[in-house]
Formats: C-alpha cells, structure tokens, sequence
C-alpha cells in the first residue's frame, strides 16, 4: 500500500531554527471518508536524530488504518535544550487542531511516540510544564496516547545519558518524568514494550501502574522478544533505520488499532 504525503511547515509559535515546525502530513488513505482522526507521531531517536521507521513507517501504518498521521522532527538535544522539544510537539498538536493543513480533522487527536518521543509523548499526555516555564494557559494535551517503550520515569535510568538529555540540569529528573506528573485530566494510554529492553519494560510498567492507580484507562503489553527501537517490528526499513522482523512482537500495531476502537478514538473513520 501507498498512501500519498505533503510537507508541511506551518509558523510556529517560537523559533527554534528556521520559525517553522517541521511537519510531514500523511492523509488517511483514500479508502476513508468524511472526518477522520488525526495523530501527531514523534519518532525516537536518543534525542540525537529522528528514527523514520518510527516516523513514517508508523505514519503509513496508521493512513492505512484511517487516520491523518503527522510526523514532527522535534528539536534536538545535539542543537537545544528543554523545554525546546516539549514546546514544538505542543505546537504541532494545537497546529493540527486548527486544521490549517487543510485535513478533515474529526473528533480526536491522539500522540504516539517510541523511545525519546514516547518520552515527549507521554510529557503531552500529562500536560508537563517545567518550573521555568510560563505559559498564558493550561498546555494542550491529546486525546490518546500510544507509547512505544518510552522512558516515563527518569530515575529509572542511568545518569549519564539523563545528565545528557538535561545538559547537566539533574534537578528537573523529576519534572520530565511523566509517571511523575499524572493527573484526572490525562489522557487514556495504550504502552507496550519488550522483555528483552531494559529501558522500556521497567518504565512501561511504573507507567501502567501509576495509570490505573490514578484511575485513568490503560491497555500494556510486554512481549517476549525485541530489543529496543523496534518500531513496527515488520521487518520494513526506512533510511538507515530499519526494524526487525519479530512477527509475534508485531502484532502490537493490531492490538493497538483494537484498543483505539475499543475505546471509541476511531468513530469518526468511515471506509468507502
């Protein structure tokens, strides 16, 4: 399947390199009519580059299942520093919202991200502000939420590369941990991981676990094989990246299109 793409580059509202979000828009395939939802995909990649397979490899999956996917290149910790990144995946959400990209943007807004922008996602989902911070208003948030194994607690893992992503600031551990900021108003969740990833099934569990404690629905999966940044684990690679093919592990992309229906996320979807 090939699902047609645009770029776009809307003003943002801060600049960060070039005063624009870079956006790439995949429309929900063809097949689909009428409003359909939309998600803003944040591929992983360490915070030093932007894995594509799990940019628009996940972004024609989830066209093909009828959304509107747009993958955003955050900002680098290689170039900027926090908040940098968590302001631009905040820009795009309320970008896609308006609908200045000239999609049929339903009901629903989701957020999925794997890794560092499972991290950034999950940062979205439970309305992150740092200390430093003022905002005129309450920061957008997604309606949905799907992290791939996505660091959620920061304690969680080694300080070298946390003291790397916060350029030195150990102080804010706690604030850019998400399992730390859940609130009633976060958003619903689905989190897998495998048990071969030692960053990603600690975390998607202290995840799930504050979840459900805070009463806030929540689907996990821990499967058996897969190290970490497998994407869709289909085997198909995208630029240099690319995942490898664990066909059990897989079938996390059909238990996460289950739950979003399950869940009511995909109503406005409607195949011609």
């Amino acid at each position: 399947m090939t699902t047609d793409t645009t770029t776009a580059t809307p003003n943002a509202r801060r600049d960060h390199a070039s005063g624009e979000l870079d956006i790439t828009a995949y429309p929900a395939h063809e097949r689909f009519r009428g409003p359909r939802p939309a998600v803003l995909v944040l591929p992983g990649g360490a915070y030093r580059f932007h894995s594509e397979h799990e940019g628009e490899g996940y972004a024609r999956w989830l066209s093909g299942i009828g959304l509107h996917a747009f993958v955003l290149r955050y900002p680098l910790m290689t170039e900027h520093r926090f908040p940098a990144p968590l302001e631009s995946c905040r820009a795009a959400l309320e970008w896609i919202r308006r609908s200045e990209h000239g999609l049929d943007v339903g009901t629903h807004v989701g957020v999925i991200g794997s890794s560092a922008g499972g991290h950034l996602a999950g940062l979205l989902a439970t309305g992150t502000v740092l200390p430093t911070e003022q905002l005129a208003g309450p920061p957008p948030r997604p309606d949905f939420a799907v992290l791939a194994y996505a660091p959620a607690d920061l304690y969680l893992l080694p300080d070298e590369p946390v003291e790397w992503i916060l350029d030195g600031r150990m102080d804010l551990r706690g604030a850019l941990s998400p399992v730390r900021n859940i609130d009633a108003d976060t958003c619903a969740t689905f989190l897998w991981a495998t048990a071969e990833d030692p960053p990603g099934f600690p975390n998607a569990l202290a995840y799930a676990t504050a979840l459900f404690d805070a009463g806030i629905p929540v689907e996990l999966h821990i499967y058996p094989r897969g190290r970490h940044g497998l994407g869709l684990a289909n085997g198909v690679a995208y630029g240099e990246h690319g995942d490898n093919h664990i066909p059990h592990t897989a079938r996390w992309a059909e238990a996460c299109e289950a739950w979003l229906g399950a869940e009511g996320f995909l109503e406005d979807v409607k195949a011609g």
